[in-house]
């Protein structure tokens, strides 16, 4: 009787169920990953006859959206058609409001009733909205990666400060994109901090199938390797060091910003290595307390403090934050990784308190223009040091592994001789960084000499000569290699009055584009990389001629391996010729275009900074008669 009683209860429970309508509900679902945080799906109504995305969209104010009539969902390797939309026209640009927010309703095709996830496709072009694994089955939290190896995922919050490495070695980075999908990109971006106090920067492809991709490049030193928007770890030199990034940041940094969202502790990236136990530690959540002071928010110091008020004032901000990193339960290694990054910043704060408050009076006043001077700041004066050297070693070797180490290593390689003598710093590492740091350039030109090795004595770390030696030594070998590969033209022999119109008078009759460029210059290398596959096609003609100006601040083997693959003319000029062009067109920043006509007259045209304007203007004017 018991038996007959549970299976008409259950069997009444299915019938209940089966007979239940309405929608099912899905509020606020996860997103696995998205390659824009312009849209979040507030909410998903799934029935029998259509699949219903309640859609957020944030963007700029007064700047439009679009969405495209052939976006579509794709579920189990199918797709479902968008059938309607409220609140958007699609297909028509859509203005946001003055809030920068605004909502509309998309319904599709319906979904299958036992679909776990979907992704939402903004039509198959390149920059379209895509948000992938749009959760349905009621998640909550992001789980742990699979996977993983134990070195990778083991932290030890009271271990002991690593050590800075002083050597050099091939470095090998490899890097796995978890949860990678090939719609949020071909290529991975990484930006490598060194000891030079420079930033280098590497792209590779990443492979489709398996979603690794490796970088390998010579390290000198201690180096940071920085992955956009995921995080950065530290490098010891001639290590193979493993990296897991779960590209899932993207859609758990939209499921935050949503109003009322409980903000989890979301863990990007993983490694192994040298310094796997500090890297993880460090990466291994995105609430740690922010004890920094923020030098450059514009709110850091006040330009109209005297030199003296503004030593008291970084002395008191630098006690103020210690003291807070001391009384708080942080793990004890994490607590001194951030004391050291509080070292190094206000070293900084210290030795550039110029221009910190130059800062703050154009973030004040709003004047980003560098040819206004700023007036009246009392300079700093190198006994100001004495404020901080009271409190901590300035030249402990040891700040090389806070965070921002690149900003400590420019401000004391740089600082004029007198802070130094007034710190007392007479051997260690800032002395040596000041010797080694000025022959990086010439190391990196295949210029440097034995006699510029001098300046080394016993009282430095031998790591310095060699490494400048081996760079030295790569170098010759880089530029051997690119030997008949990369071509300079020949500056012509003429005042620098005549020298832009002794570039371009060749090609008289003509359409040419001058393009002022340098390889440190993300924007210039991203404006050429979209426009070099069009010299083949669209923008293929006898009739139109593409010159590329740099000039020294182009490292020589950096600009030599780049230019083969930049068709065109090539000329690097000198500061003083640079300098001259820049004034003679107004040149506000690179890149920078000056087009000229076929009647020979020209004019700088910094609206061809938009791609698709480059694009049509130039075939247009090349086909012209």
């Amino acid at each position: 009787m018991k038996n007959s009683t549970f299976v008409a209860s259950a069997l009444s429970a299915l019938m209940l169920a089966a007979c239940q309508t309405g929608p099912k509900v899905v509020e606020n679902p996860l997103i696995e990953s998205a390659n824009s945080m312009t849209l979040d799906i507030a909410k998903v109504e799934l029935t029998d006859t259509a699949t219903v995305l309640h859609v957020d969209a944030y963007f700029r104010p007064h700047y439009w959206i679009r969405i495209d009539s052939k976006t579509y969902l794709r579920a189990e390797g199918k797709n479902y058609a968008l059938t309607d939309a409220q609140g958007i026209t699609p297909d028509s640009l859509f203005w946001m409001p003055e809030s920068g927010e605004a909502s509309f309703v998309l319904s599709f095709q319906p979904l299958p009733k036992r679909t776990k996830s979907f992704d939402f496709i903004e039509s198959d072009c390149a920059d379209c909205f895509k948000l992938f694994g749009i959760d349905l089955t009621g998640k909550k939290s992001y789980d742990t990666p699979e996977g993983i190896p134990a070195e990778a995922l083991q932290i030890d919050g009271n271990a002991t400060m690593p050590a800075p490495v002083f050597k050099s070695g091939e470095t090998t980075v490899e890097v796995h994109l978890l949860h990678h999908r090939k719609e949020l990109g071909k290529e991975q971006a990484m930006y490598v901090n060194t000891l030079t106090g420079g930033q280098e920067e590497y792209t590779a492809a990443i492979d489709s199938v398996t979603g690794v991709v490796t970088f390998k490049f010579s390290q000198y030193g201690l180096a940071e390797a920085l992955f956009p928007m995921a995080g950065s770890v530290l490098l010891a030199p001639g290590e193979h060091v493993t990296v897991y990034i779960d590209q899932r940041f993207s859609g758990q940094r939209i499921v935050a910003s949503r109003k009322g969202s409980e903000i989890q502790s979301f863990r990007t990236l993983y490694a192994d290595g040298t310094y796997a136990n500090l890297n993880n530690l460090v990466n291994s959540r995105t609430d740690w307390p922010a004890w920094s002071m923020n030098l450059y928010s514009g709110k850091f110091g006040d330009y109209k403090m005297s030199a003296e008020a503004y030593e008291t004032y970084v002395v008191n901000r630098y006690k103020e934050l210690s003291d807070s990193i001391a009384s708080d339960s942080l793990p004890s290694l994490m607590k001194e990784w951030m004391l050291l990054s509080l070292k190094g910043e206000a070293v900084v704060a210290m030795m550039d308190g110029d221009r910190g408050r130059e800062f703050n009076y154009r973030y004040l006043h709003n004047d980003w223009d560098r040819r206004n001077p700023v007036k009246g700041i009392d300079p700093m004066k190198p006994e100001c040091i004495l404020g901080l050297t009271k409190l901590f070693d300035i030249n402990d070797p040891q700040l090389l592994m806070g965070a921002r180490s690149s900003d400590y290593i420019g401000s004391v390689a740089y600082a004029d001789e007198a802070w130094i003598k007034a710190a007392g710093i007479q051997t260690g590492l800032v002395p040596s960084l000041r010797k080694f740091i000025p022959l990086v350039g010439k190391a990196q030109a295949g210029t440097l000499t034995e006699a510029d090795m001098k300046v080394f004595g016993a009282e430095d770390n031998p790591f310095y000569a060699d490494a400048l030696r081996a760079m030295q030594q790569e170098t010759l070998a880089q530029l051997e290699a690119v030997k008949d590969k990369a071509v300079v033209e020949r500056t012509p022999d003429v005042p620098v009055e005549k020298l832009f119109d002794a570039i371009v008078s060749p090609y008289k009759g003509k359409v040419v584009l001058v393009d002022f460029w340098n390889t440190w210059c993300g924007p210039c290398r991203a404006a050429i990389k979209a426009t070099e596959p069009l010299k083949d096609t669209e923008l293929k003609s006898d009739d139109l001629v593409w010159i590329y100006i740099a000039n020294e601040t182009s490292p020589i083997v950096k600009y030599k391996t780049m230019i083969p693959d930049i068709k065109g003319k090539h000329f690097r000029l000198n500061d003083k010729q640079w300098e001259y062009l820049a004034k003679k067109f107004k040149i506000d920043g690179i890149p920078s275009y000056v087009l000229v006509d076929k009647d020979g007259s020209y004019r700088l045209r910094n609206d061809l900074r938009d791609h698709d304007l480059l694009c049509k203007t130039l075939a247009e004017k090349s086909q012209s008669e």
